[in-house]
């Protein structure tokens, strides 16, 4: 899985309001995010991130966090009620990334080419990779989906870094990606787990 950075670095400012976005979040925790039925029949994705742009680029404390991964639950069990009225295979995953978990953990939807896109977008499972962190797996339903850890990337342009890739990125798991006319640094800064439901036989 990857995500995108540039050169600049991120603010450290602490987030504010702590208290009022946990109650905010206790209350969303049972209410499921909107699936938008027409949105994916016409783009054929969709998704729904957690609204946590305070703590961008932050980690936000284990409570809050917790908070907000049983929303993400909720929100997949609606949607895979609402998936089985569809009359074609649907992709539906939450994705509970480590070390964006405010800017980049959602529930994703694919259906049609997205589906394999989805299932092969970014670096495959390591059989070394951790499991899911008992914080996360032990909230309610978290234990009914197969989760998988991949690889999380960062992505660097080397436009952006005139006198090569600085060893702050290069101490790290890291491959060079290519498109035309354009070179890339993906680098590993943390695991992305993948929760689906388990595949019937």
């Amino acid at each position: 899985m990857i995500s995108y950075r540039t050169a600049s670095s991120p603010s450290r400012k602490k987030a504010r309001g702590g208290k009022r976005h946990l109650r905010r979040l206790q209350r969303a925790s049972s209410v499921p995010g909107e699936l938008q039925l027409a949105t994916l029949r016409r783009q054929h994705y969709f998704y729904q991130k957690l609204g946590l742009g305070h703590w961008h680029h932050r980690q936000p404390p284990c409570p809050i966090r917790q908070w907000a991964v049983r929303h993400l639950l909720t929100t997949f069990f609606a949607w895979q009620r609402q998936l089985a009225a569809l009359a074609e295979p649907a992709y539906c995953a939450d994705w509970l990334v480590g070390p964006e978990f405010a800017h980049s953990s959602q529930v994703v939807v694919g259906i049609q080419e997205r589906i394999a896109a989805y299932q092969n977008w970014g670096p495959s499972s390591d059989s070394d990779a951790p499991a899911l962190p008992p914080a996360y797996y032990r909230l309610p339903g978290a234990d009914r989906l197969a989760w998988e850890a991949h690889p999380w990337e960062v992505m660097y342009e080397a436009d952006e870094y005139s006198e090569g890739w600085p060893q702050t990125l290069l101490r790290l798991p890291h491959r060079e990606y290519q498109l035309p006319n354009r070179t890339f640094l993906a680098v590993q800064t943390g695991w992305v787990w993948v929760g689906q439901l388990p595949a019937t036989a």
